[in-house]
């Protein structure tokens, strides 16, 4: 069943953005449980954030030298649209769950 779901994501490029929603319920109920809703949805959105960023770094060379490359990829804009959608999907479907969580808390 994961390979056919792993096969499934790797079909289309919005497919692998997708995935990230998954990824992200490995992040954001162990900080939520620890520190709350808003915790846990941070937590996805600078954990995606983050890899983004240094992905952007490894385009511009970070390997050779980390310190040019380290002012690459602070902001979304300078991604392309791909990028940009694998960190707004698992964010969007993080803060959904946390809001359902605080609607259904007593």
């Amino acid at each position: 069943m994961l390979a056919k779901l792993i096969i499934w994501f790797g079909g289309a490029r919005w497919r692998l953005s997708l995935s990230h929603c998954l990824e992200g319920l490995l992040i954001q109920p162990p900080v939520a449980l620890l520190c709350g809703a808003p915790a846990g949805v941070l937590a996805v959105v600078v954990w995606y954030w983050s890899r983004k960023k240094l992905e952007v770094e490894e385009l511009h060379g970070h390997a050779t030298d980390p310190a040019a490359s380290w002012g690459y990829g602070w902001f979304p804009w300078t991604w392309d649209k791909w990028q940009v959608l694998d960190v707004v999907l698992p964010s969007l479907s993080s803060a959904a769950l946390a809001l359902l969580s605080l609607r259904l808390s007593p």
